[in-house]
Formats: C-alpha cells, sequence, structure tokens
C-alpha cells in the first residue's frame, strides 16, 4: 500500500514537471492567452497525466510518450501557422468586430454564436454602460471582448491591426475608411514591399509596420 503511494506521487511531481514543461515550450503565459485550439491541447495534457497517475501499475512511457508527442504536434501546428496563416484562422479563428460606430454588427454576432447577454456581461465588466458609447468593441480570438469607446478615442490613439501574420485584415481596413490601394502606397513611403510585412496597425493615422525577420 506504501510503495503505491510513493508510486502515485513520483508520477504525479514528474507530470507537474512535464506540465510546466509543455507550458513553457508552448510558449504561453496564462490561461487567458490562450486560443480555443492551444486551450484543448492543455486539457489533453491534463487528462493524459491523470491517466498516467491512475494507471500507476503501468510503465511510466506510457503517459510520457503520447504527452511529448502532443507538445511536438502542437509546436509543428504553430510553425505552420507562422507560415500559412489561413490555416492559422481555422484553427484558432478570427477576431470579429462586434460594434462599429455604436451599431451592433449582427452577421458578426450570429456568425461567432455570440449572444446579446454575453455583449451586456462584457461590457459590464468594462463599465461601459452603453453600447452607444462605443466606438468599436472586437471579439478576439479568445473570447474576451476588445472595447474601445467614444471618450477614449478622441484623438484615435488605439492601434488598429490593418496586417496580421503576413495577411490584410480587410474588415480593419474598412473600419479605418482606407482600402488596400491606400496600405500599399504607406508601405511604399517607407520603402517597404507588401511581402515583407509580418505586421502592421494603425495609429494617429500612422501605419507602424513590422517586417518579417531575414
Amino acid at each position: 500500500m506504501m510503495h503505491n503511494i510513493f508510486i502515485i506521487l513520483f508520477r504525479t511531481f514528474i507530470g507537474y514537471i512535464l506540465l510546466v514543461i509543455s507550458m513553457k515550450v508552448m510558449g504561453k503565459r496564462e490561461i487567458g492567452q490562450l486560443s480555443i485550439f492551444d486551450f484543448l491541447i492543455v486539457l489533453s495534457i491534463s487528462d493524459i497525466m491523470i491517466i498516467g497517475v491512475e494507471n500507476f501499475d503501468q510503465s511510466i512511457w506510457y503517459f510520457i510518450a503520447p504527452l511529448v508527442m502532443i507538445v511536438l504536434l502542437q509546436k509543428i501546428v504553430s510553425l505552420i501557422e507562422l507560415k500559412l496563416p489561413i490555416i492559422r484562422d481555422h484553427l484558432d479563428g478570427e477576431e470579429k468586430v462586434i460594434i462599429n460606430q455604436g451599431k451592433i454588427v449582427l452577421k458578426s454576432m450570429i456568425k461567432e454564436k455570440y449572444n446579446m447577454n454575453d455583449l451586456y456581461t462584457q461590457l459590464r465588466n468594462l463599465n461601459v454602460r452603453s453600447i452607444e458609447e462605443v466606438e468599436y468593441a472586437i471579439l478576439e480570438t479568445n473570447g474576451k471582448l476588445s472595447v474601445f469607446t467614444y471618450a477614449e478615442n478622441k484623438e484615435h490613439i488605439f492601434p488598429l491591426p490593418l496586417i496580421v501574420s503576413g495577411k490584410i485584415n480587410y474588415v480593419n481596413l474598412k473600419l479605418a475608411g482606407k482600402n488596400k490601394k491606400w496600405l500599399k502606397q504607406e508601405l511604399a513611403k517607407q520603402g517597404i514591399d507588401a511581402k515583407e510585412v509580418y505586421g502592421a496597425s494603425l495609429a494617429n493615422n500612422k501605419l507602424q509596420v513590422v517586417k518579417y525577420l531575414n
């Protein structure tokens, strides 16, 4: 009996160490930053740990091997997402504009299955009393609502992502009152080709660019 307890404690300790290492390898700092896909990965790792501890009569490699495999698969998928943003959009989803200039974008809400109760709850949590106070509200891929009120945006200082992972965000481009031609012209003014851009955001009517690493 005492021998089994020591085995369970040892496996729990090993599982904890592996989970910490896994989270470090995945490069995430907190659950709130995880996409749905990454969150499912974490749940899978946790389940494998539990199985490994419960089945202490089997070899410890029966739960270490699949845990390592899942982490490796997650890293491979992350690398693919960097190279192919369209894959990332399918796995992690895209941010959606829920409120545009004080008006609800119903099409986005229906597509994301995001109801009015969810919207009002998140607005209250951000101390926003009315939808009319909101200039833009964006539903992020992790389910959080980013809200920019008219009062905060008098000088339009908030950064609006126009290019994300090398892909133009046409929704945000339209929100900014710009188009693809304008974007290319602004990049050309800075001597930058669109293919060199990893990310670009608009703040104070100025385009801030992050280029791919050479």
